[in-house]
C-alpha cells in the first residue's frame, strides 16, 4: 500500500511562499541601520568636541551594532536563497558566522575601551558638559526610534537587534547622566566611570551572546531540550526494540535536526513506514524538530555493540 507524503523545504521558504511581514523585515532593518548610523556619526562628532570619552564609547557601540543590523540585513538576503547541491540545509547559518564576527569586534572594542577608562581615571580631561548632553539625548531618542521600527519583529536575528537599541538606550541615558554631573558638580571622573560601565557591559553582554553562537556552529541541541524525554518516545514505540546514534542539533538559530537508527523487533516495512511518518509528525509538534532523519532495521539482522544500546 502506497503513503502518499511531503517533505518539508528544508532550505527555507522560496520568495513567493514569503508572507508580506517577513518581505517587509529587510526595509525596517535598513531603516534601524540609517538610525544607528546616525547616532555614530553624532557621537563621534559631539565626542570628539566635547573631549567625553563616554560619547566615543557609545558610538563605538553604536556602531558595532550598526555591524550587528547590516549583518542581519545580508543574512536576511541571503537566507532567502533556496538550498542548492552544496548547501542542501540553506544559506541560514550564515547568519551566525556573520554574528561571530561582530561579537568578536565588540569584544576588542570592549577591551579599548576599558584600558581608555582606566587611564582616563587617573586623569580625567576637561569636559564639555553641554555639547555631550545635547548629543546624548539626540542619539538616546534615534535608539527609541530604531527599536521601535523593529519592535514587531520576532526572528531571532532581528529580536537581537531590538534589544541591542533597547541597551543602547539605556546605556545612551547612562552618558546624559554623566553630562548633568559634569555640568552641575563639575565631576570629571564620571565620564570615564561611565566608559568603564559600557566596557562591562560590552563583555557581559557580547560574552552572552558569543556562547550561544558558538553553540549553534558546534552543532549542539538547545539548551534546555528535553533528549530524556524524546530518547523515551522512541523507545516506547511499537516493535521498537533499541534507539541508537540519537543526533540533535540546531540548523540555524530556530531549526532543531535530529538524526537517528531505531531498531526494530520485526521486518514488516509497510508498518516501519507507518511508523517514522507519525514519529515524525509527533517530533515537530512536541519537540519542535523541523528535520528528522530517522533510519530503522531489523534488529536480529544487525550486529550492534550493545553500549549503544544503553539509555542512561
Amino acid at each position: 500500500m502506497a503513503h502518499a507524503h511531503r517533505h518539508p523545504h528544508d532550505g527555507g521558504p522560496s520568495h513567493r511562499d514569503e508572507p508580506a511581514a517577513a518581505k517587509r523585515r529587510g526595509r525596517r532593518l535598513l531603516i534601524a541601520l540609517s538610525l544607528n548610523l546616525g547616532i555614530v556619526v553624532a557621537e563621534v562628532a559631539g565626542g570628539v568636541v566635547s573631549g567625553s570619552l563616554a560619547l566615543l564609547a557609545d558610538a563605538a557601540h553604536n556602531l558595532a551594532d550598526a555591524g550587528a543590523i547590516l549583518v542581519a540585513y545580508l543574512a536576511w538576503r541571503i537566507s532567502r536563497r533556496a538550498a542548492d547541491t552544496r548547501r542542501t540545509f540553506g544559506y541560514a547559518r550564515a547568519e551566525t558566522v556573520g554574528a561571530v564576527i561582530n561579537l568578536t569586534v565588540l569584544l576588542v572594542i570592549g577591551v579599548f575601551l576599558g584600558y581608555e577608562a582606566i587611564t582616563r581615571l587617573f586623569d580625567p580631561p576637561a569636559i564639555q558638559g553641554e555639547i555631550m548632553l545635547i548629543v546624548g539625548v539626540v542619539a538616546m531618542l534615534e535608539d527609541i526610534a530604531a527599536a521601535w521600527v523593529l519592535r514587531k519583529e520576532t526572528g531571532a536575528n532581528v529580536r537581537s537587534a531590538f534589544l541591542h537599541m533597547i541597551a543602547d538606550a539605556l546605556a545612551t541615558l547612562g552618558v546624559i547622566l554623566g553630562a548633568l554631573a559634569v555640568m552641575i558638580w563639575g565631576v570629571r571622573w564620571v565620564d570615564p566611570a561611565i566608559t568603564a560601565a559600557i566596557a562591562l557591559y560590552i563583555f557581559v553582554h557580547a560574552g552572552s551572546e558569543m556562547r550561544e553562537t558558538v553553540a549553534v556552529l558546534m552543532d549542539s541541541a538547545p539548551e534546555g531540550f528535553d533528549y530524556d524525554g524524546l530518547r523515551r518516545l522512541l523507545e516506547d514505540q511499537d516493535g521498537v526494540a533499541g534507539v541508537h546514534h540519537l543526533h540533535l542539533w540546531r540548523m540555524d538559530e530556530t531549526r532543531v535536526a535530529l538524526e537517528v537508527h531505531l531498531a526494530l523487533d520485526h521486518a514488516d516495512l509497510a508498518a516501519a513506514t507507518r511508523m517514522k511518518e507519525a514519529l515524525k509528525a509527533r517530533l515537530a509538534e512536541r519537540f519542535g524538530v523541523a528535520h528528522a532523519t530517522i533510519e530503522v532495521e531489523c534488529a536480529r539482522g544487525v550486529d550492534h555493540d550493545p553500549a549503544l544500546f544503553r539509555t542512561e
